[in-house]
């Protein structure tokens, strides 16, 4: 299948990229990258990188490998931004997480200071692979980005918001803001360093950005109604947020308006692309998420 196919080309690519920068022999240092790579190869989908790629090759045409270097940069930065923000979630002081991804969290396995040591070393790998962009104006834009994502004003903002409301019935509004930040944020960057990377009009980087939210907004939502009425595991986010029923989007909107809600974002990204040549893969992300659907 052609759609497969590429998805296994392109996060060849990635996977390798990742195994390289992750790659040190400093005996000093050993602990830190084995608890860093331990997180980053734990299972987690590649969904956001994967983005970054498909994005980028749906407004330039598909790309021969030695092409795609700056792409993959900017796509694996996003993977270690968000494998950063996995390992201090889990950290006991924030969400105190027992299992990720069907193992121990990185605080469980190597304690909690090199878990915090690990989650900074990613974090600043991710922005060091942005500044090694070959163009300096591109590199400059990419790191922007992704710094307001993962800021106050993005991931981190979230975060906080989530922890400040986590035990109680959260409002609506507060919901959405809390997913807007915490799930969408990094998904909206990955479009918009794809569109900054391929020369992309400004009026693309809106439409692309809008597609990435409403992506996410309605995979979280669907994930809410996966945890009251169902169960599948074909396609994650890593889990990023799953809240309790009382304070996800089916125990305040009951499962038709929450369902019906998911399904109008899943259109809504579906009219974003749907005028682009190459969609194939961006309407397969679609097609993933919809396919969750109890």
């Amino acid at each position: 299948m052609l759609i497969q196919h590429y998805f296994e080309t392109r996060l060849a690519l990635i996977e390798d990229r990742l195994s390289s920068v992750l790659h040190n022999d400093d005996k000093h240092t050993k602990k830190l990258y084995e608890a860093a790579h331990y997180t980053v190869f734990s299972g987690g989908k590649r969904w956001r990188p994967l983005l970054v790629v498909a994005i980028y090759e749906m407004l330039k045409g598909n790309q021969k490998k030695n092409k795609l270097d700056p792409v993959i940069n900017a796509a694996c930065a996003v993977e270690l931004l968000h494998n950063a923000s996995i390992i201090h979630d889990d950290l006991p002081g924030l969400m105190n997480r027992k299992d990720r991804r069907g193992k121990d969290p990185v605080h469980q396995k190597y304690g909690n200071a090199t878990a915090i040591l690990a989650g900074d070393s990613l974090f600043t790998l991710a922005f060091q692979l942005l500044a090694d962009v070959s163009d300096p104006v591109k590199a400059n834009q990419c790191v922007r980005i992704l710094s307001k994502a993962s800021n106050s004003y993005g991931m981190i903002g979230g975060q906080i918001v989530h922890l400040i409301n986590r035990r109680k019935v959260m409002k609506i509004n507060t919901l959405r803001y809390i997913d807007m930040k915490k799930v969408c944020a990094l998904l909206q960057a990955s479009a918009d360093m794809a569109c900054v990377l391929a020369e992309a009009s400004d009026d693309d980087r809106q439409v692309l950005n809008s597609y990435a939210l409403n992506l996410g907004l309605a995979y979280q939502m669907i994930e809410d109604i996966i945890a009251d009425y169902g169960n599948s595991e074909d396609f994650n986010f890593d889990d990023e947020f799953t809240p309790g029923s009382k304070s996800g989007y089916a125990g305040l909107l009951g499962f038709d308006k929450a369902r019906k809600q998911a399904e109008k974002l899943l259109d809504d990204s579906l009219r974003s692309v749907k005028a682009y040549p190459n969609n194939e893969i961006l309407i397969e992300f679609i097609q993933m998420v919809k396919d969750r659907l109890p």
